[in-house]
């Protein structure tokens, strides 16, 4: 069925913040006041329509990304509500390349947490449009100045507000809005489905006036044309201040800012009605990049649905039925049946079943047009970030990048028959989520599970179980390290074997040095004189040095922040040379991490602890112990905020530990932030705990 709604109304906006910000508190209320629902789903009753998985009711978090499609105002608002905890930022990454514009909720009471920095940045990547929400205005200690003021400092964005809460607190009862300077009331009779707009009262008047002349103001400097009414002492009208709203945000020189209580029923249509005026259409986005897979050229596909068909496949859902594919097209229209090339593998493939998700639940759709998200059934061998489009129009769309996995443990199938279906099942697991990983220890055997962290992989070995049927045995957590090198060397290796009648010999010299950042994969130059090497081998050169680096050093962790060059190979003709060049290529690399000097590194993440002051001194004595370095301690109304990073191995446990010490009032969040040396004491130690030698 064609879609009837014109594209310059349609809307494809993600919810994204810190965990128990309230998005999905948020997501909920959409939904209900657009009539999409007939009830408000609650988070914490495990009622939620969005978290409709059963992981995710138990926990009372959002672990997958959920799509949906609501009207309002004559809007088609395409919908994601994506997952708060750091474990699950693949979610929120593949979303936001997706989405046009997004909605931020912060937590009126935190202002800026370390999750709400991941995702703005991540959306700053994107160059994804943004209007903020101040949520939970009804808690105590929150402050919406504050929160305004954490915008600005902390994320270096301009908030510009664009409401004004009547109270904080117990004392929050209702919003102005300064764009047409009214009172809004939410009425608790209709759960806040009846909104009244009245004057303002006179005890906020004059606030009000002020944080309008602000808001102006700012405005005015960002869009010439209120600039010139305003300057002229003209009020301006409403609708050219909608206007300049929408025009700073789409280009994003600035935010706009508004607060609520969601929980309460209170701001959430004004949320919409921003969603619908202030962020773009799919015709308000630049045209798609993208190369052609042939000749490597660079060609760009505009939003057109006369422009050759092209899409980009962002999330895959692993169900033990059939796996779920999700599309956003960017360019051209097709009806359902149509034959597509997947670019990646240059295979056809045809979509023979299309739906516009709600939750878990699918309409059928006909046809596929550019600015439109869609599940798709049938896409064999396709994975995250493949491209689909026109058979004679080939274009491959930049794909999509995910963190490297910090954690891993160790499983095995609790009988023999069921190490096949093991992996096969992480196999389908790791399409759907690309910061997954799955391998086999060298040296001890082991079968190695990856992820974002501990809770990341908690989930996946439940939804073995629960959903497939699948039992495994699990070991404890641990991290992922690297190494690195601390001088460049250079050096050089022969090897020397004679295989029936041939003699095979090679000799490699190479160098290494270090580069930054320390985590980034190995890379490779040649710096061999022109023609000294046949081209024919140096890929098999280059292969055998940068798997040599993935391979593990000489702790056996990958090695990772350094340029590889090569400035010489000879071999003998006999035999195959290749062998002798890839196991030279071998031994040439482990004598430059003997020269270069070994460095273990250990992944740090940024960490946030909130405690009550006078837990305060036994909590930064606990992260001393951990390793931690405090950058940071700010005090609130009712608690205490300590900012730092710290080893991420040392974290395990740490929640027991801080329930225990705070009463169960305390609070941590720890987000992956880059890899650092292990200290020399400690290397010997942390390689005697991963490998028992």
């Amino acid at each position: 069925m064609a879609p009837t709604i014109p594209r310059h109304l349609v809307r494809n906006v993600g919810i994204v913040a810190h965990i128990d910000a309230g998005k999905t508190t948020t997501s909920e209320r959409f939904l209900y006041y657009a009539g999409r629902s007939h009830r408000i789903g609650e988070v914490h009753d495990g009622e939620a329509i969005l978290d409709f998985r059963a992981d995710e009711r138990e926990r009372g978090i959002t672990i997958s990304a959920a799509a949906t499609t609501l009207a309002w105002n004559g809007y088609q608002i395409n919908l994601i509500d994506t997952p708060g905890h750091v474990d699950f930022t693949a979610e929120v990454e593949r979303a936001l390349r997706v989405l046009d514009g997004a909605v931020v909720v912060f937590d009126g009471v935190e202002g800026v947490e370390p999750q709400s920095e991941t995702v703005w940045h991540q959306a700053d990547r994107y160059e994804v449009p943004r209007v903020a929400f101040v949520n939970k205005m009804d808690r105590v200690g929150a402050s919406f100045d504050g929160s305004v003021r954490s915008i600005r400092e902390r994320l270096g964005a301009v908030g510009i507000p664009i409401q004004l809460p009547d109270g904080e607190a117990e004392a929050f009862r209702g919003i102005v809005d300064l764009v047409t300077l009214e009172y809004l009331r939410f009425e608790p009779a209709s759960l806040g489905k009846e909104v009244v707009r009245a004057a303002i009262p006179e005890a906020l008047r004059a606030r009000a006036e002020a944080c309008r002349e602000s808001m102006l103001e700012a405005l005015a400097e960002r869009f010439d044309p209120l600039a010139e009414v305003w300057l002229d002492g003209s009020a301006p009208a409403p609708d050219l201040v909608h206007r300049a709203i929408r025009e700073v945000t789409l280009r994003r020189t600035a935010v706009p800012v508004l607060c609520g209580a969601a929980l309460r029923n209170i701001g959430i249509q004004p949320v919409l009605d921003a969603v619908g005026r202030y962020l773009p259409s799919p015709l308000d986005v630049p045209a798609v990049r993208g190369t052609v897979p042939s000749t490597g050229a660079v060609e760009q596909r505009a939003p057109e649905v006369d422009a050759p068909f092209c899409a980009l496949l962002f999330k895959v859902v692993a169900n033990p039925a059939a796996d779920l594919f999700y599309l956003r097209a960017y360019s051209g229209a097709m009806e359902s049946g149509a034959r597509l090339l997947n670019a990646r593998t240059g295979k056809g493939v045809r979509l023979r079943r299309m739906m516009r998700m709600h939750a878990d639940r699918g309409e059928a759709v006909e046809r596929l047009q550019a600015g439109d998200i869609v599940a798709a059934a049938g896409l064999a061998d396709a994975v995250t970030g493949d491209t689909l489009c026109d058979p004679e129009h080939p274009i491959l769309l930049e794909t999509i990048r995910f963190p490297d996995t910090v954690v891993s443990i160790a499983v095995e199938p609790r009988t023999t028959a069921d190490r096949d279906r093991l992996w096969e099942l992480l196999d389908r697991f790791r399409r759907e989520d690309p910061t997954l990983d799955f391998k086999t220890d060298p040296e001890t055997g082991q079968s190695l599970l990856s992820g974002m962290g501990e809770l990341h992989l908690e989930v996946v070995l439940q939804r073995m179980q629960r959903d497939f049927g699948l039992h495994v045995l699990a070991g404890k957590p641990r991290v992922s390290y690297r190494e690195t090198v601390a001088a460049a060397a250079r050096a050089a290796s022969e090897y020397s074997r004679k295989i029936g009648d041939d003699q095979l010999w090679a000799r490699v010299e190479a160098g290494i040095a270090p580069t930054v950042p320390a985590a980034a994969p190995a890379e490779f130059v040649d710096a061999t004189a022109r023609g000294r090497v046949p081209g024919a081998y140096l890929p098999a050169i280059r292969e055998s040095l940068l798997n040599a680096a993935a391979g593990g050093g000489l702790y056996g962790y990958p090695v990772t922040g350094v340029l590889v060059s090569l400035h010489d190979a000879q071999f003998a003709d006999a035999g195959q040379p290749e062998i002798a060049l890839n196991s030279a290529a071998s031994m040439t690399f482990r004598e430059l991490l003997m020269r270069a000097g070994p460095i273990v590194l250990e992944p740090y993440g940024r960490l946030e602890v909130r405690v009550p002051e006078d837990c305060l001194g036994g909590a930064v004595k606990t992260l001393h112990h951990r390793r931690a370095l405090v950058e940071d301690t700010a005090y609130h109304r009712d608690a205490v905020t300590i900012r730092g990073v710290v080893p991420i191995a040392e974290m395990f446990g740490f929640l027991t530990v801080l329930r225990s010490q705070t009463q169960g009032r305390g609070t941590f969040s720890l987000e992956p932030l880059d890899f650092r040396p292990v200290p020399e004491n400690l290397v010997a130690q942390q390689h005697h705990r991963l490998y028992g030698d």
